[in-house]
């Protein structure tokens, strides 16, 4: 199966630079979507970086990777989408979610799934030009009737199976075991049956960290940031039984060793302080860090395994992002295509 690679980017840098990875990752190869994540307290304004790569690209799509309904009202965040969609019609995507560090560093709890199911319906109508009863009131976005599809991020059981009943699309966020991946497929499943719908009918993207380097444990170092974010989103799920029957017990106790010592303001950063719990465990089964032929044969059987082509490459904590942009491309995506 051929690989589409896409590309996920956090904000740590000004909102240019970010702008100008994005359209080196047009330039070079990366293909479907480019995922601009929104924490207001730690990185650069989504919406800021998101008009800049729009302007300074052609072909990739741009999307939230991910935004929430805590902190950004969805009557507002349908009329950014739809206006951005106005400067590039059909290059938009919405993708949404419970919260994460955005609403962490707020010390406020997430948004619930009915939350979060109520906000993506909430859109989706205003987005298609309908009048929406909220409270007991009226509310419409009558300049804004515009096709922007909303994808839904999803870790746990619960979250994947609404991604699949309302999501135009899912962000599958769970690491790089394909066993793990078909796990959330296996979730997505419900959901999509529960609609009356069929997984063709949902656009899937899979968020895998990948750090190629000839230098083994460079690599490793490299990638520790983002090990240690998704090791903390998935000890949430620890107690699922489905979940844990794909984890090792000695992974699962450095999952939660992690998870209690993780500080959100050093969010997905490679030289945070709890990068001193992420074990080589962790590494290996949630992230893919190693010399490019070893990157390739792990992507082969996420590719292989899941009869999944789309993967999102994350460049959260990466020290060079031009540098890992087109090495991936060369080195790594080149010989998948």
């Amino acid at each position: 199966m051929r690989l589409t690679p896409g590309i996920s980017f956090n904000i740590p840098e000004a909102a240019l630079r970010v702008a100008e990875y994005v359209s080196l990752a047009e330039k070079e190869g990366f293909e479907g979507t480019a995922f601009l994540t929104d924490s207001q307290l730690i990185w650069r304004d989504v919406y800021v970086c998101f008009t800049l790569a729009l302007q300074k690209t052609s072909r990739l799509r741009i999307g939230t990777g991910v935004t929430n309904p805590i902190t950004r009202d969805p009557t507002a965040t349908a009329g950014a989408v739809a206006t951005l969609d106005e400067l590039a019609p059909g290059r938009v995507i919405l993708g949404m979610g419970v919260g994460d560090s955005a609403v962490n560093t707020l010390y406020r709890p997430p948004a619930s799934l009915e939350e979060l199911r109520k906000a993506v319906l909430l859109i989706q109508a205003l987005l298609r030009g309908e009048e929406v009863m909220v409270e007991g009131n009226r509310l419409r976005l009558p300049w804004g009737k515009r096709r922007v599809p909303v994808y839904i991020a999803s870790t746990g059981p619960r979250s994947l199976q609404l991604a699949g009943e309302v999501g135009d699309g899912a962000i599958i966020n769970v690491g790089a075991d394909p066993a793990l991946i078909n796990w959330a497929l296996d979730h997505l499943k419900i959901g999509v049956q529960k609609a009356g719908r069929s997984l063709s009918d949902l656009d899937i993207w899979v968020r895998v960290t990948c750090a190629p380097d000839e230098d083994a444990e460079r690599a490793k170092t490299m990638v520790k940031g983002a090990a240690a974010t998704k090791a903390n989103g998935l000890a949430r799920y620890a107690k699922d039984e489905s979940f844990r029957a794909h984890l090792s017990k000695e992974l699962i106790q450095d999952l939660e060793e992690l998870a209690r010592g993780y500080d959100y303001y050093e969010h997905e950063r490679r030289d945070a302080k709890h990068t001193i719990y992420v074990s080589d465990r962790i590494i290996q089964d949630l992230v893919i860090a190693g010399p490019p032929p070893y990157c390739v044969s792990r992507i082969e059987e996420i590719l292989k395994q899941t009869k999944l082509s789309q993967l999102s490459f994350a460049t959260y904590g990466f020290p060079d992002i031009p540098g890992f942009i087109k090495k991936f491309i060369g080195q790594v995506a080149s010989p998948l295509r």
